[in-house]
């Protein structure tokens, strides 16, 4: 049977050809597509250029777009088609230009009815009708479509999200590497522990550990693979130390907090020796590397490249860390949380966090950073402080406002996401009003999760969730949908990121 699949997978990789991003995906060459759902293809924006592999960071070549461009252009230009999905066996076409759904062609934005139609279509209708421009002419192309039945009409709940949570995470177990991680994408050896990282937290939170559920194996193997790699964190050649009067390209705290995430909520279901060491190694590198102001950069050895140094989206995912492994008996320096709550009130206004606490960078809060202090505060114990609350109380008001960020747009549906879920109630509806039109749309027809294009990579032709991979995507998504707990699908979320394991 194993035989069998990993020959089907071959001739999927071969016939794939271009998909995901573009063809000589090798590298960082990659392309910023729209993904069109289960359809199974992605487009461009057809009054724009078409789009080119740019090295060295991926993405696509384009010009700066208007504000509002986060709904999708009226018009996208078909690139790339999923071997044998939907699109393709229905007759769709590179160089078809999507001008409209069902009888009604784009007006205000392609994204949300497009999004619309296929849920419709997946809860029973079963097809929906393509409305394109080809050769010049328009014309109608109907796609069959997948029928999961109605649980796919709410696929942020119940049975429609307990389908795309199956999906995914089995995506992510025929994708691990037989020594337990993923190939490196972005950021080298740390970037891998991210990815391993996460695709672990998707299968603790679906219901595995160490010794219990399907995916125990994946999850005993993440464990493994990240509790070794982590002692080589910032040590691989060009992530090392700053060069004598150069950069500093180390960028290890980004490993340490997210292992030390995974490593926290697993050994709280099930103890581990070895994952408790890999666990404390982790938080006491996340304590030796903060900054003298009491923020984290990248890692440690000084400016990066750009000339700045701490950045609070580390500094939100640092405390993640070091509250889950509070959370199994890890001793926080008192200090080290002083220092991280005057840094971070400099660097904030109202809650909102901002990027650090220089000018021009303090006080402009988004809800990623925000979300991922609060989600810090929240396991450390420090929730009901005075900071705590305004924290809680920004990320209250602000869950739904993904598109607000900056840099990685699923760095914000993650971290804003799993704070939303920890939140419930109208916190957690309002999250998936603004985002399940992009879980919709990012889902494949392999059960993958896709990156999209937003705003501001369209302004700089640059994508780093394309750049990532469909890893990072896939694993990010599924941890929001297994955040939101919920027995009766099996699920049992993140009760010690939570501070409620007990």
């Amino acid at each position: 049977m194993r035989a069998a699949f990993l020959l089907l997978l071959a001739a999927l990789v071969v016939r794939a050809g271009d998909w995901p991003f573009g063809a000589g995906r090798s590298g960082f060459v990659r392309l910023d597509l729209y993904n069109l759902g289960i359809l199974g293809a992605k487009a461009s924006d057809a009054s724009k250029a078409p789009p080119s592999n740019t090295p060295p960071h991926g993405g696509l070549r384009s010009t700066r777009i208007e504000p509002g461009g986060d709904e999708g252009p009226s018009a996208l230009r078909i690139e790339l088609l999923f071997p044998d999905g939907p699109a393709e066996k229905a007759g769709l076409e590179k160089g078809d230009v999507l001008i409209g759904i069902g009888s009604a062609k784009f007006s205000k934005g392609s994204l949300d009815p497009l999004a619309k139609a296929l849920r419709k279509a997946e809860a029973g209708r079963g097809e929906v009708t393509l409305i394109l421009r080809r050769a010049g002419k328009t014309t109608r192309l109907k796609v069959a479509v997948p029928v999961p039945g109605k649980p796919a009409a709410k696929p942020t709940r119940g049975k429609g999200r307990r389908l795309l949570i199956d999906g995914a995470l089995d995506w992510l177990a025929k994708r691990q590497t037989p020594q337990g991680g993923y190939p490196q994408t972005l950021s080298g050896l740390n970037g891998a522990v991210v990815l391993t990282s996460l695709a672990g937290l998707a299968w603790l939170g679906a219901g595995n550990d160490l010794e219990n559920g399907p995916y125990k194996e994946n999850v005993q193997r993440a464990a493994e693979w990240v509790a070794k790699s982590v002692r080589d964190l910032g040590g691989e050649l060009g992530m090392g130390q700053r060069q004598p009067g150069g950069p500093s390209w180390n960028q290890s705290n980004w490993g340490y907090a997210h292992a030390a995430v995974f490593l926290g909520e697993l050994h709280k279901r099930t103890p581990s020796r070895n994952v408790l060491d890999a666990l404390f190694y982790c938080a006491k590198r996340l304590v030796e590397t903060q900054e003298q102001s009491g923020g984290w950069a990248h890692g440690p050895g000084g400016p990066n490249a750009l000339g700045y140094l701490e950045l609070n989206i580390v500094t939100a995912l640092a405390l993640c860390g070091l509250g889950l492994a509070h959370q199994n008996g890890f001793e926080v320096p008192k200090q080290t949380l002083r220092k991280a709550e005057t840094y971070l009130k400099a660097s904030s206004s109202g809650g909102g966090v901002g990027y650090s606490d220089r000018p021009g960078q303090k006080g402009q809060g988004n809800i990623g950073r925000s979300a991922g202090c609060w989600l810090g505060y929240l396991s450390l114990g420090r929730a009901k402080t005075k900071f705590g609350k305004a924290l809680g109380n920004y990320v209250r008001h602000n869950a739904d406002k993904v598109f607000g960020g900056h840099a990685s747009l699923m760095q914000h549906i993650l971290l804003a996401g799993v704070a939303a879920q920890a939140m419930g109630g109208a916190v957690s509806r309002a999250y998936w009003k603004a985002c399940e039109r992009d879980l919709v749309l990012a889902h494949s027809p392999d059960s993958s999760f896709q990156p999209r294009p937003w705003h501001e990579t369209l302004s700089m032709g640059s994508n780093s969730d394309v750049t990532f991979g469909e890893v990072w995507t896939t694993a990010a998504w599924t941890v929001v949908l297994v955040s939101a707990a919920d027995a009766k699908e099996g699920t049992v979320g993140f009760p010690a990121w939570f501070n409620r394991a007990k």
